[in-house]
């Protein structure tokens, strides 16, 4: 037993161990206009303590909990900000800054893939909404973004931070924390995370309820897939390969959303095949660039000059390739000769059904097709009160208006625009599914099935917000125009992709999509709620709370089991938990929670021999020991890359080429630079030094300077040595506590 450990009251010991997990920055309530809900003050608060203990975090609250006056909370502590948003949301941000003071600069994610000059960017704090478009490392947003995100807090916003894989949300932690990010434990990745759930914080509004989703079903046309499937393929362009399935997949996903967007779609396809024709006719094959070139105009193709283009002039068969392309333009004619508009014409109808059976109630119909929503918007035109808003802008009956009027309309039910402008029917492709507030709408229909399950719950999330005068929001899904097995693979992906959002993120907020994907999806995302690891922090952090006011009655635990201990450690790493179960002493956040709600059960204080607790504090020592040890050896685990590896072996190898009378003052500028690049986090920092280390034969020593003395943040001092501070243990089933004696 650990002679400076004494006994103490369990009531306080258990307080001061909540207290220390649940520690954060105070944050108030008032921002401007705004008055922050209490879940949202708690969320600022463990952003900022996870910004300044890990450089970086992740606000993957529920869509509808109100992210962004979070985020802006946490901004005002902060300057120079820098917001990094898609472009659509832009001026929603400005907006949203005004009303709370806060000075931040706001650009778009678009502006990044097109090069932009991030040299003169040096945010404090750098803030990604939607953080999910920046999640591929090998799109050239990524490498400008990781640039911009070296020597600043990263704040990452995004509910649905997986999208086809559960890379996606390391990449984006990666900017952050860099190449460890992809192989650290799920554990340590759920520790920068905040995520609540609708049902995992006790607010004072509660956000609708989503009623179960109801399946309309159109007229089948079997003959119209048959067609697409039997479609001969195209001829592909100069140095392309032959895509075909692919072909067919993007047709039957148009189709199954209207046969407006599979007819344009066939459109486009002889579009193509007629520049395709032109090029042949003198002798070569266009390469994607060339028939990327050609201009269409009001609908009709602007041919030029095909021979002024760099296409291909190698010796092909071009008798062939043109009979390829003839027998292709012939089945695309084929398919449109089939198209009667009969399943659109339902369509419609459904949506007139929903609108006569929910009035006055406004309604959101999403698709992922603009020319499905422009035909619908059309189709309702006379009917009043339709809006239409694509990436091409906004319409209603009287003509164009500001995507801006569309959505303040929908969001604010006594706004001016909202009378000014009645809407009660809102068609809307994708672009609107992302980050707005449609919340004076009760009722959202799915006019087709999106690729992710992420892009399902955002469309629910547009309607599903804080502020809704609604108490459930009803859904509404249009099937497509065949029996739902011919679909199977997509349905699949998106099972699939649902399935490993459940296991990270929490089911919670996918409940109302499940429906949508059958009988299959729920069985499994249940068993993950059964497994209960999806919240655990969450739950961690509920039973802690109730130790803060802690009341415990004259009743004691069983005693079957007495090897379950808690110790509070303090020190280098914080304040941190550590449960003891049997012999093993372990962080890991589920285990902690066995722990706490062990020793939450009813109990009574009473003395017990210091000898009683000798298991839990040798099996804690041990994991300290072998923390110590981890920070010995921090350049091989903390900055984890070749990059870091690379630039740190350079560094040894500079000193011994040196001169005797060169070494001192060498020395001291090796040192100096070893603390750089240990100091120097965030895959951003990796790329800049394999850059550099590539860019020459041997190390340039005043080069490195340069590079790292630009990012240089705050040098860490010393860390003070962890030890146990308190420990809590049930012994001949009694509650114990020690504390240590300072």
């Amino acid at each position: 037993m650990d002679e400076r450990l004494i006994a103490a009251d369990p009531r306080e010991v258990m307080r001061r161990m909540a207290e220390a997990y649940l520690a954060a920055p105070a944050i108030t309530a008032e921002q401007g206009e705004i008055q922050l809900a209490p879940h949202q003050v708690e969320a600022a608060s463990r952003l900022l303590r996870l910004l300044g203990e890990c450089g970086g975090a992740v606000l993957a609250d529920a869509t509808g909990l109100g992210k962004t006056f979070v985020a802006i909370a946490v901004a005002r502590l902060f300057s120079p900000v820098l917001i990094v948003a898609p472009a659509a949301l832009r001026s929603m941000w400005r907006e949203s800054l005004r009303r709370t003071g806060v000075d931040a600069e706001v650009d778009s994610y678009e502006a990044f893939s097109r090069a932009k000059d991030t040299r003169d960017l040096r945010p404090t704090l750098l803030i990604f909404d939607e953080a999910h478009h920046a999640r591929n490392p090998r799109a050239k947003r990524y490498a400008a973004l990781a640039d911009l995100a070296w020597g600043a807090k990263v704040l990452l916003l995004t509910a649905t931070p997986i999208h086809n894989r559960s890379v996606d949300l390391r990449a984006l932690i990666a900017l952050f924390m860099g190449s460890r990010a992809h192989t650290a434990s799920v554990d340590e990745i759920r520790r920068v995370i905040v995520r609540r759930t609708s049902g995992s914080w006790d607010g004072t509004t509660a956000l609708p309820t989503i009623a179960k989703p109801t399946w309309l079903a159109v007229p089948g046309d079997p003959e119209t897939f048959r067609a697409i499937k039997a479609l001969p393929p195209a001829a592909p362009a100069a140095g392309g390969a032959p895509a075909h399935a692919l072909l067919l997949l993007g047709l039957i996903r148009a189709w199954s959303s209207s046969e407006a967007a599979l007819r344009a779609t066939l459109r486009r396809r002889l579009r193509r095949a007629a520049l395709i024709a032109a090029c042949l006719e003198h002798g070569r094959i266009p390469d994607r660039r060339e028939l990327d070139s050609w201009p269409i105009v009001d609908d009709a193709i602007q041919l030029g000059l095909p021979g002024l283009f760099t296409g291909n002039h190698s010796t092909v068969d071009l008798g062939r390739i043109r009979s390829v392309l003839d027998r292709h333009v012939d089945g695309v004619r084929s398919i449109l000769d089939r198209l009667n508009g009969v399943p659109d014409d339902a369509r419609m109808a459904l949506i007139a059904s929903i609108r006569e059976q929910h009035a006055p109630t406004p309604i959101v119909a999403f698709t992922q097709f603009a020319d499905t929503a422009t035909a619908a918007f059309r189709s309702r035109i006379n009917h009043g009160g339709v809006a239409l808003v694509t990436g091409q802008g906004a319409r209603v009956a009287s003509g164009r208006v500001t995507v801006d009027e569309i959505v303040r309309g929908f969001d604010h039910e006594d706004g001016v625009v909202a009378n000014a402008m009645p809407l009660e029917l809102l068609m809307a492709t994708d672009v609107l599914s992302e980050g707005l507030s449609l919340r004076r709408a009760g009722v959202i229909v799915h006019l087709d099935l999106p690729w992710t399950m992420a892009r399902l719950e955002q469309r629910v999330g547009r309607l599903r917000r804080l502020g809704s005068r609604h108490r459930s929001i009803s859904v509404y899904a249009i099937g497509p125009p065949i029996e739902a097995r011919e679909l199977v693979s997509v349905v699949r992906a998106l099972q699939r992709k649902a399935r490993l959002t459940s296991s990270i993120a929490g089911p919670e907020e996918l409940l109302a999509c499940m429906p949508l994907l059958g009988d299959r999806l729920t069985r499994a995302t249940s068993m993950i709620v059964r497994q209960g690891e999806h919240n655990v922090v969450e739950q961690l952090r509920s039973s802690l709370a109730a130790w803060t006011n802690v009341d415990l009655p004259g009743a004691t635990v069983g005693a079957s089991q007495t090897h379950v201990s808690l110790g509070l450690v303090g020190g280098a790493v914080g304040h941190r938990l550590v449960a003891v179960l049997g012999e093993t002493a372990t962080v890991r956040t589920a285990d902690v929670l066995t722990a706490v709600r062990f020793l939450s059960r009813p109990c009574a204080r009473a003395d017990a021999a210091p000898e009683a607790s000798s298991r839990a504090v040798k099996a804690i020592s041990r994991w300290l020991e072998t923390e110590r040890g981890r920070d010995m050896v921090q350049p091989a685990l903390d900055a984890p890359s070749a990059a870091h590896v690379a630039a740190l072996r350079a560094l040894e190898r500079t000193l011994p080429l040196a001169t005797r009378t060169e070494r001192a003052p060498l020395a001291r500028r090796v040192a100096r630079c070893r603390q750089l690049v240990l100091a120097a986090r965030g895959i951003g920092a990796e790329i800049a030094l394999a850059r550099l280390l590539d860019s020459t034969a041997s190390l340039d020593l005043a080069a490195l300077e340069q590079l790292l003395d630009s990012r240089a943040g705050q040098q860490e001092g010393e860390k003070p040595s962890a030890h146990l501070q308190a420990l809590l243990y049930v012994h001949n089933g009694t509650l114990t506590a020690w504390v240590r004696d300072s």
